[in-house]
């Protein structure tokens, strides 16, 4: 009687039939196509853009090796550097509570009395929010020093300044 019930449920998977269709000619797709992935992510060199004065061709501004616009690049960084400063934030709570879990709750033994174990739970887990704050921490510097690095070369190419003497082929000289 137990296994009547699993019984009934195997059986009834087994007699539903494999396949089933509305109707018996050929199948119409009305649907479009997905475009491809890779179109998706490619922009046209040249847009038009469309003002006052007519339709303008303007070339599309550089984006980092990731794909980010200069705009996109600087919200990257500042989110970055929120991430930073809140990892210092947890860390320094941990460290907090490690304080008062250590210290706070005096020496151990005082009047006969043995120490609480709230003391012991406040240190422990300070002790894991100051390490993985501090983890956190060392990541998102990291995260953030790749970032920025990433949106001062974009602003460099941007403003179309170049730092390094390179050889023109086509003209055989040196372009500063």
């Amino acid at each position: 009687m137990r296994y009547s019930v699993s019984l009934a449920c195997i059986l009834a998977l087994m007699a539903a039939p494999l396949g089933a269709s509305a109707q018996d000619g050929p199948e119409l797709n009305l649907e479009e196509p997905a475009p491809a992935p890779e179109s998706a992510l490619e922009k046209p060199a040249l847009q038009l853009e469309l003002d006052d004065a007519g339709v303008q061709v303007a070339p599309t501004p550089p984006r980092t090796p990731d794909g980010y616009t200069l705009e996109e690049a600087e919200l990257r960084v500042k989110r970055a550097r929120i991430g930073v400063f809140t990892s210092i934030g947890v860390a320094g709570v941990g460290v907090v509570l490690v304080a008062v879990g250590v210290f706070g709750c005096g020496s151990g033994v005082s009047g006969g009395t043995s120490r609480p174990p709230s003391c012991d739970v406040a240190a422990y887990t300070g002790g894991a929010l100051a390490a993985g704050g501090a983890i956190s921490a060392i990541a998102t510097l990291a995260v953030l020093g790749r970032r920025a690095h990433d949106r001062d070369s974009l602003r460099e190419a941007h403003h179309g300044t170049s730092r390094r003497v390179r050889w023109d082929l086509t003209q055989s000289r040196l372009v500063f």
